[in-house]
């Protein structure tokens, strides 16, 4: 029988590529989570942003993963493309939460609109006046 003999080759996750491998699809999925989240602001499908929102934790956070672990595979023009592909996610991240929280003020803005109206409506002796809702369940 022949004697064990360990070999000489690197371990896969020691493998600088696969390391790097690991950071670049942990940054494709946040760029991607970012046109889901478009998608989803545009049509307004908010249990699908709401999905794509709890899932950005996950992502983030396997990237700082994948970044701690690719230390030793990481140099200094490697880590400038990746901090740039990163700035430019928060730069996309930041402007959709400037429009929701516009959106969510607007919104905010027309419902108090609503309870003004109703409140004078009642003020006025409109106790049995039909909804102010009720035009729009006709367009649905």
């Amino acid at each position: 029988m022949r004697p064990f003999r360990p070999r000489r080759r690197l371990p896969p996750s020691a493998d600088p590529a696969a390391l790097r491998a690991a950071v670049d699809r942990e940054i494709s999925a946040l760029e991607d989570q970012c046109a889901e989240i478009e998608r989803a602001l545009t049509t307004k499908d908010w249990e699908a942003f709401a999905a794509v929102m709890a899932d950005a934790r996950r992502v983030t956070h396997a990237l700082q993963n994948a970044m701690e672990a690719a230390v030793p595979a990481r140099d200094a023009a490697y880590d400038r493309s990746v901090f740039e592909r990163a700035r430019r996610v928060h730069a996309i991240r930041e402007n959709q939460v400037a429009r929701l929280k516009s959106y969510n003020e607007a919104v905010a803005e027309k419902l108090g609109r609503i309870a003004q109206l109703k409140r004078f409506a009642k003020s006025v002796g409109a106790k049995n006046a039909p909804s102010r809702l009720a035009s729009l369940d006709r367009l649905s």
